[in-house]
């Protein structure tokens, strides 16, 4: 009986991403249910469980679901062939190759970073992430990008939530505070994190140009501190060279 509900629970999720590759949309849970037959109550666990996973996002203005770029990700070596040179996982490959640290791309997930993607560092025992692993959105390289992009009222909000998660009172921060490392991180075109989001652990982020209305990703390096630090220009001059054709298809 276990193993019959293990297998439908499987062929759901594959019947959701054939479902989702067909419309090409978001949807809501009814839309989802009436279009494959699925009990309300079962669909809604599934879902919830996807997204807790993080391999689908949910708008709760809209209350609508849609696979992420994680989900994407994890299954594009299949046609890797077929992607063009401007592909996030070349992209990925490029500055893992010529820095030899790990590289993440990142997306924001609440008051969270939710690393999407990871490559492993060349000498995984001196730095190691997985893929889906979250950071705090104001204490992360890659979370602080990501706020570059926001309002100052959506920063507030997204502040008085991180604060009111966060159980370690001495980490919660104030607004101007915030709003300062912002400011600089927005001036910079870059942010750098030591030991704030992983313990000995350094990361460098930039932002990856999106289309409009795309959701907004970053682009990591980490590594231990000592060695971000020492050749940290060397590692913002190689993400600069090699997003800039991303930047330029974009715009194109």
């Amino acid at each position: 009986m276990e193993k019959q509900a293990s297998v439908k629970s499987a062929q759901r999720v594959l019947e959701l991403l054939e479902y989702f590759a067909d419309v090409r949309r978001p949807a809501s849970i009814k839309e989802i249910c009436q279009s494959l037959g699925y009990p309300q109550s079962s669909t809604s666990v599934l879902m919830k469980s996807l997204v807790d996973l993080g391999y689908f996002d949910y708008e709760q203005r809209t209350r609508m679901y849609v696979p992420n770029l994680r989900l994407a990700l994890s299954t594009s070596w299949i046609q890797e062939e077929m992607y063009s040179t401007q592909s996030l996982l070349r992209l990925m490959g490029d500055v893992q190759q010529r820095t030899g640290h790990a590289v993440m791309i990142g997306a924001q997930d609440g008051v969270f970073v939710r690393y999407l993607h990871v490559l492993q560092a060349h000498d995984r025992s001196r730095f190691a992430l997985k893929s889906g692993a979250l950071r705090p959105l104001f204490r992360s390289a890659a979370g602080k990008m990501l706020l570059t992009t926001k309002t100052d009222r959506e920063i507030e909000l997204l502040l008085h939530r991180a604060n009111v998660v966060e159980q370690d009172v001495s980490l919660r921060l104030d607004l101007a505070t915030a709003r300062e490392e912002i400011a600089r991180v927005r001036l910079d075109g870059y942010s750098m994190s030591r030991g704030t989001a992983t313990p000995g652990g350094a990361a460098l982020a930039v932002l990856l140009p999106v289309r409009r209305g795309a959701p907004q990703m970053t682009l990591s390096i980490g590594g231990p501190i000592a060695e971000i630090r020492r050749d940290k220009a060397f590692l913002l001059r190689t993400l600069t060279e090699l997003v800039s054709p991303f930047r330029q298809a974009v715009v194109a």
